[in-house]
């Protein structure tokens, strides 16, 4: 198991399975996509968003920025409004409240399919790591992995996460220096150790390193 925050990417699907042969094209390319920026630096690895920040963002020689700055892969947090069924996939509907639901698409493969999706429920809050996508000048984000928030404090994790990680690459952005403090939260998600007082350690954790 990866300490990363979702677990160990490479060879497993949005919903743990196996990335094999039957998956659809688009699945590859989500794989390809992750492998290409995951020896990045961390800053650049996971960048913690709203949903309004990615459905605003703009996209140049289809490369996704906001307010300057590169994203692609990114991970946020939101209620479940709508779930449905299609051949090969699942379309979740991720809701922030910080403007509309994104579209999230989680790929399965087609052995899978024929056994039968379970789907996440509705009206729960879940975390998304992601490739932002866009097609037809509408954004979604395709699903590396999704998961429902075991503690309401993880939440509260995300959004201290999401303020700092863009003031900090604001900065870089502007040639200031900046300070990394890598976060734990990320290495411990879905990890066997993973439980709620460490939910609660770490958001004490961020607020007492990140005091502006």
């Amino acid at each position: 198991m990866s300490k990363n925050g979702f677990g160990s990417y490479a060879g497993i699907s949005a919903a743990g399975g196996a990335i094999g042969s039957n998956d659809p094209p688009s699945q590859g390319r989500v794989a390809l996509a992750f492998k290409s920026i995951r020896y990045r630096s961390r800053i650049q690895d996971i960048i913690p968003c709203c949903v309004n920040q990615l459905l605003t963002s703009t996209v140049i020689d289809d490369v996704f920025m906001i307010r300057g700055i590169e994203v692609s892969l990114v991970a946020i947090v939101g209620i479940i409004r709508q779930a449905e069924t299609a051949t090969n996939y699942v379309l979740y509907k991720i809701d922030d409240m910080t403007t509309k639901p994104i579209n999230v698409r989680q790929w399965v493969g087609r052995d899978r399919a024929k056994q039968g999706i379970t789907l996440l429920p509705v009206r729960v809050y879940a975390k998304v790591l992601g490739i932002l996508k866009s097609s037809a000048e509408v954004k979604s984000l395709e699903v590396l992995k999704i998961r429902v928030l075991e503690d309401t404090n993880e939440f509260t994790t995300h959004i201290l996460e999401t303020v700092n990680e863009h003031m900090m690459l604001d900065k870089a952005a502007s040639g200031q220096s900046v300070p990394v403090v890598p976060s734990e939260m990320d290495e411990a998600q879905m990890h066997s150790d993973y439980h709620p007082d460490f939910i609660r350690k770490e958001v004490l954790r961020l607020i007492q390193e990140y005091p502006r």
